[in-house]
């Protein structure tokens, strides 16, 4: 066993010897009482829904610290958070010359096309 001497230890921490930034703990730039504040709200909210992902809860949470009171009645009254969503998504289709995305029906209008086409030149031959 090797006997070693406490003042050779070096007392730096890694955070001392390191200085790294950590906005990523705490994003929002919330102060220290708000952050102890959402710990404990975030293990209430943790137990009472354990179904539901913990982002998913700091982002309501998150919404609810940032978005006034009068928005929040707002968004509850109009039901804006229950209307399906308005924007066209894409729900799959054929990627065409690298540099397109076709629905099906278009795929298979052009395929149909270019049969035709084909034919044609068939026949003129």
């Amino acid at each position: 066993m090797t006997d070693f001497k406490e003042d050779t230890l070096s007392t730096k921490t890694l955070d001392d010897e390191f200085h790294r930034k950590k906005t990523y703990l705490n994003a929002c730039k919330f102060d220290d009482a708000t952050l102890r504040r959402r710990d404990l709200e975030m293990k209430e909210l943790e137990k009472a829904y354990p179904h539901v992902c913990k982002s998913w809860l700091e982002l309501a949470w998150n919404f609810t610290e940032y978005t006034p009171k009068e928005e929040q009645d707002r968004i509850i009254a109009t039901k804006c958070w229950e209307v399906p969503p308005t924007n066209k998504r894409n729900t799959g289709g054929v990627l065409h010359n690298s540099m397109s995305i076709m629905t099906r029906e278009e795929d298979d209008a052009q395929k149909l096309e270019a049969e035709l086409k084909k034919k044609l030149d068939l026949e003129d031959k």
